[in-house]
């Protein structure tokens, strides 16, 4: 079991390897990688608890994240 601040600093992590990600990402399948990167930092952000200091930062984080996940599945079905 992750402690809370572990799950916190594992979504952020996960995040900024999507950013990263998307700066070099080209191909469909580059851009899938992106998605499951955003997916996995969004559900991280979902699991910190509300008891959690870093519950109101998550809950900004997922509605960003989310955008950014928006995105990136766009560019890996072909759309732009």
């Amino acid at each position: 079991m992750l402690l809370q601040t572990d799950t916190f600093r594992e979504a952020v992590s996960k995040a900024i390897n999507a950013a990263n990600l998307t700066q070099s990402a080209k191909s469909p399948d580059d851009w899938k990688i992106v998605t499951s990167e955003w997916e996995a930092a969004i559900a991280l952000m979902k699991a910190v608890p509300s008891s959690s200091q870093n519950y109101p930062i998550a809950q900004q984080k997922i509605i960003e994240y989310q955008k950014n996940l928006n995105y990136a599945h766009k560019n890996a079905i072909g759309g732009k």
